[in-house]
């Protein structure tokens, strides 16, 4: 899917929906396309070709049953409260939400909102899937492109995430709550009223402590300020790195990782360097102790250009 593939859809659908399109800008341009529509106070979700109605529509009902919750998300723009769908060169479905502007929240708002997310009872009718990031990471493995791992590479690979996979298994989790699934400043927005998260496509039932090890990973993968971790932990009133499962999941974030710069670097060539950092690192046997000093892929991208 092309930024001009993922605009038509929009440009269809929101004159569909009664929103204006005109002057609408690229956001973001991964596997799902997100663009704003400044005349109408919206943002557009293109979700990738081949997403299933099902995941699209089950975002729109987890943002409804946040609502209902007093958690702060987005609330649907314009006529349909549900995805709408395009046919061009793709069968796109395409998602409308109120744009709640980019601020991301401090750690401190992230991890009241998350400790607020975790309390809530696990509803039914939500479509919620039992969290299992191994198998994510396997279908995500098999979907790259041909070559972008050399054998001996594939090969250690799928050991390190077969060990990985064990590990999970047997790990002292929390009891099952409804987690993000992707608990990153970035998903989480400061607006006039408090923070609001956003992006629900890994949101799942699933043990609390991996929302709260995001924060911790950001600060052992790309060295951001231990101030910020502490920050996190002081207003969630827990420490995950404390625990055992934290070192379970660091090879379970740091595929995540480097999958994310591969999958990227398909369209924006800047990031290759980024993603051969990361893959180098999980396949090194031990681990070697953190900060590893990786870039976020917007910097990764700005360093590769100067």
């Amino acid at each position: 899917m092309t930024p001009d593939d993922s605009c038509a859809a929009v440009i269809a659908t929101a004159l569909r929906n009664g929103l204006d399109p005109r002057g609408a800008v690229l956001l973001q341009a991964g596997p799902h396309h997100t663009w704003r529509l400044p005349r109408s106070g919206a943002v557009a979700k293109v979700w990738a070709p081949g997403t299933a109605v099902e995941a699209a529509v089950r975002d729109t009902r987890i943002a409804k049953w946040l609502l209902n919750n007093g958690i702060r998300t987005p609330r649907p723009a314009g006529n349909s409260t549900y995805p709408l769908t395009h046919s061009g060169r793709y069968h796109l479905q395409v998602s409308f939400c109120e744009d709640l502007g980019d601020r991301p929240c401090g750690p401190g708002d992230l991890a009241d909102v998350l400790r607020r997310l975790h309390a809530l009872p696990v509803p039914k009718g939500l479509g919620l899937t039992r969290f299992d990031p191994c198998r994510d990471l396997a279908g995500r493995i098999r979907g790259l492109r041909p070559g972008t791992l050399a054998p001996d590479q594939e090969r250690h690979l799928r050991a390190v995430l077969a060990d990985t996979r064990t590990a999970w298994r047997t790990a002292p989790w929390d009891p099952p709550c409804v987690i993000h699934g992707d608990a990153t400043p970035s998903n989480c927005l400061m607006t006039e009223h408090g923070p609001a998260l956003i992006d629900f496509e890994r949101a799942a039932t699933g043990p609390s402590q991996w929302d709260q090890a995001a924060a911790a990973w950001a600060r052992d993968a790309f060295g951001t300020p231990p101030e910020r971790y502490e920050e996190f932990a002081r207003a969630y009133g827990h420490d995950v790195t404390a625990t055992d499962a934290y070192c379970m999941m660091t090879p379970v974030f740091g595929i995540a990782a480097w999958l994310y710069a591969a999958e990227h670097a398909r369209t924006e060539p800047d990031l290759q360097d980024e993603a051969d950092r990361r893959l180098a690192t999980i396949l090194t046997d031990p681990l070697p102790p953190a900060p590893w000093g990786w870039l976020p892929a917007s910097r990764a991208a700005a360093q590769a250009t100067t």
